[in-house]
């Protein structure tokens, strides 16, 4: 029996994602007492380790006018506990040749930091200390909330690109969290009392809504040696009831049209659609991963080689999806015009609808179905070479509610979708009762 070229590259490219994928021995689970989660992976490829304490909680968990809630936390927690003063551990790290940050996502927060294996258990120790005994102090809260406000201004309100997706986002989750601004709407956080976040520490930051997650050169022994000396006094916490962040189905069309000024025109079109985590059918988040390849992956995928490179209408195109959230997730397609064409962008939009149309009415060949599996397996294979990506990916998966059982699942049904599951997709979810549309403009334009 022959086989493809790409067919061959893409078994090739499976073996090292299905050895991570399952339970080798490298990778390893243990739980605390007090309900830790703790995942170890070693890799003795160089003296570097990457930390990452992931909590349960994040800007999809926060009620209405608290938004920005888990956000403020994060930048709180760094001042002051019962060992460190106000910014210490950046010095602390820094002493150490070692680099740390937090971020805050939709449904995590995380605190991460790479350093040399032998100042791991200082990490830990300034983590732990970090979980059960942060200061939060109202003076220290007075200064910090004109920084995230500023921080706001400078990465939201005044940059024309975020400006330009965060109300589309609000539109796309109408019944969720899901859609709130991690930084938090201004009003928001100019309201915002410290005995709020000291609430939301209390319910959120324990041991039982934590992942530990240590990706390097390593010893489990070691490490789950260390996690006990430094986590294992911290009691568990009865913890606040964490619905899944579900969206409806078909929530009818939305749209918005903003104007920013120094913006090039350019629109999106977000379909609400499931995740790895609320699909019922365990073929619909891999045949949507491939439907996004399929439209904006690739140089040769439909939109770019259509409106792009042939009547070079775009100067960018792109898709999106990822179907590893907690709740329900987005489907998402970009463009930003040429603005020597500056078509009006609903004749844009109606193109983007007839290359749609095209996968609804005829499914894709096999060999070009084979070549998006081939580039999603060759880009989800390189990622995992990077520490901080394999944590982050394995950070993921937990938040999700998911494991490496379901990766290895995932990846045998992405390689068994077939042209006839693309093709149900594109009829089932990407539909106009499902859309919100975007429409940027520059400012200017207001007055055309």
């Amino acid at each position: 029996m022959k086989h493809s070229l790409a067919g061959v590259a893409l078994g090739l490219m499976l073996q090292p994602l299905m050895a991570l994928a399952s339970s080798e021995p490298s990778t390893h689970r243990f739980t605390l007492d007090n309900g830790l989660k703790v995942i170890v992976h070693e890799d003795h490829r160089s003296a570097v380790v990457h930390s990452q304490l992931w909590y349960r909680v994040g800007s999809s968990y926060e009620p209405a006018g608290q938004s920005g809630l888990s956000h403020a936390l994060e930048h709180m927690v760094f001042k002051g506990s019962s060992k460190l003063c106000p910014a210490q551990s950046d010095q602390i790290f820094q002493s150490l040749g070692a680099t740390d940050n937090a971020v805050t996502q939709h449904d995590a927060t995380v605190f991460y930091q790479t350093l040399a294996p032998h100042a791991l258990a200082v990490a830990l120790e300034i983590m732990a200390d970090q979980m059960s005994t942060a200061h939060l102090s109202a003076a220290q809260w007075e200064g910090e909330r004109e920084i995230i406000k500023n921080e706001r201004s400078e990465s939201v309100d005044n940059d024309p690109q975020q400006r330009a997706l965060e109300l589309p986002l609000r539109l796309a989750f109408p019944s969720s969290g899901s859609g709130s601004p991690i930084i938090g709407w201004m009003h928001d956080i100019e309201r915002m009392q410290v005995d709020e976040l000291k609430q939301w520490y209390r319910s959120w930051y324990a041991p039982n809504n934590a992942t530990l997650i240590i990706v390097g050169d390593v010893d489990v022994n070691q490490v789950k040696a260390m996690a006990t000396r430094y986590f294992g006094p911290i009691a568990r916490r009865e913890l606040p009831v964490a619905k899944l962040p579900l969206e409806l189905a078909t929530p009818g069309e939305r749209r918005i049209t903003q104007y920013i000024g120094h913006q090039i025109p350019n629109l999106s079109m977000t379909f609400n659609v499931p995740s790895l985590s609320t699909q019922t059918d365990p073929r619909t988040a891999p045949a949507l991963q491939l439907l996004s390849e399929l439209l904006g992956g690739g140089d040769s995928s439909l939109l770019k080689s259509r409106l792009r490179h042939d009547e070079e209408l775009l100067i960018a195109v792109g898709s999106h999806y990822s179907g590893i959230r907690r709740g329900d997730a987005l489907f998402t397609l970009v463009a930003a015009l040429n603005p020597e064409k500056m078509k009006p962008l609903n004749e844009v939009q109606e193109q983007i609808w007839a290359v749609i149309d095209t996968l609804k009415n005829t499914p894709p060949s096999n060999d070009t179905l084979e070549r998006a599996r081939t580039r999603i397996i060759a880009r989800h294979v390189f990622s995992r070479d990077d520490l901080q990506n394999q944590a982050a990916y394995l950070g993921e998966l937990d938040i999700a509610g998911l494991s490496s059982a379901h990766v290895e699942q995932r990846m045998e049904t992405l390689k068994a979708i077939t042209p006839e599951d693309i093709q149900q997709a594109a009829k089932t979810f990407l539909t106009r009762d499902r859309l919100t549309i975007s429409h940027v403009l520059p400012e200017e334009a207001r007055h055309e």
